[in-house]
């Protein structure tokens, strides 16, 4: 029965001699979904993701796409997947359009007519140069071309605009929005959190090797932050149907995190004694340094 999950992994690790890559990633991708990938360099981003394409084979655990074994079943993996790497490499020799059609070639052809069509219109390519000729830019704008044209479940991008102005990573974020209205499922690795922030529907922290956390982004988005201050000393009843967490207290200041429906919070905070208020929302950053910022110890568990 399908349970709506295309990717899926079990206790996958990899190890090189002594260094633990990735240590027992337990992970599920929902079909349709923008799914984030999220650490710093070191973490496990890569490998993961060259674990599911079966271009490395695990120490140990499995992944499966589609129900395919990603190392005995790679090729049927990679019909259904197309992939953007991090380090681009494109034939400098060949002209850009000559790319594209050699490139849509591997699936019959499929996709030629919408990936000029991209490289063209949305991305402003000259298809007639030389690849060599091109920026570091042009270079991952013309391979984007491709990878959003491909005809296929997934698309794994890791870093996609790491080499892009603003205006190019903008017209990044909205081909990914367009390709999962399509249907397609995104896999989205990136450094830079507001845009993967911006698209993903779920994303996933990763640290040496480890998954942290993952956080429903939709969830996140409709969390409000309170720092409140009353005007009594004495303890205040706060009805637990309410959905306030107190997250922290400095002084004469309490910081919550609210979950529930906000007619319920504001009928509330119009009868509590309350001196001082300020709403506010918490950003990916918050969370992300919970894992990797100055404060984040060395043995912390995954939540």
């Amino acid at each position: 029965m399908d349970d709506g999950v295309l990717i899926r992994t079990r206790k996958l690790t990899k190890t090189y001699a002594e260094v633990r890559a990735l240590e027992g990633l337990d992970l599920e991708i929902r079909r349709g979904e923008v799914f984030g990938l999220l650490g710093p360099n070191g973490s496990g981003k890569t490998t993961t993701i060259r674990l599911l394409l079966g271009l490395l084979r695990p120490t140990s655990g499995n992944a499966a796409v589609a129900g395919f074994d990603c190392w005995r079943e790679s090729l049927q993996v990679r019909r259904r997947t197309t992939y953007l790497q991090g380090e681009l490499r494109l034939y400098g020799s060949m002209r850009a359009f000559e790319v594209l059609e050699l490139l849509s070639d591997l699936r019959d052809g499929l996709g030629l007519d919408r990936a000029i069509a991209i490289a063209d219109r949305v991305m402003n390519l000259d298809l007639r140069r030389r690849v060599r000729t091109y920026s570091t830019g042009m270079k991952q704008k013309l391979a984007l071309a491709q990878v959003f044209s491909d005809p296929v479940e997934i698309l794994i991008l890791d870093e996609p605009t790491s080499a892009l102005d603003p205006s190019a990573r903008g017209l990044v974020m909205e081909l990914v929005q367009e390709a999962k209205r399509q249907g397609q499922t995104v896999v989205f690795s990136g450094h830079v959190l507001t845009e993967v922030e911006q698209v993903s529907d779920r994303v996933a922290i990763m640290r040496k090797g480890r998954l942290m956390h993952i956080e429903d982004m939709h969830a996140r988005r409709g969390l409000r932050m309170l720092l409140i201050r009353y005007r009594t000393d004495g303890p205040v009843t706060i009805p637990g149907e309410l959905g306030l967490i107190e997250r922290k207290r400095e002084g004469e200041a309490f910081l919550y995190e609210h979950h529930g429906e906000l007619p319920a919070l504001l009928g509330w905070l119009a009868s509590a004694p309350v001196e001082d208020l300020a709403i506010g929302t918490e950003d990916l950053r918050t969370l992300y340094d919970r894992y990797h910022g100055p404060a984040a110890g060395d043995e912390e568990e995954p939540s």
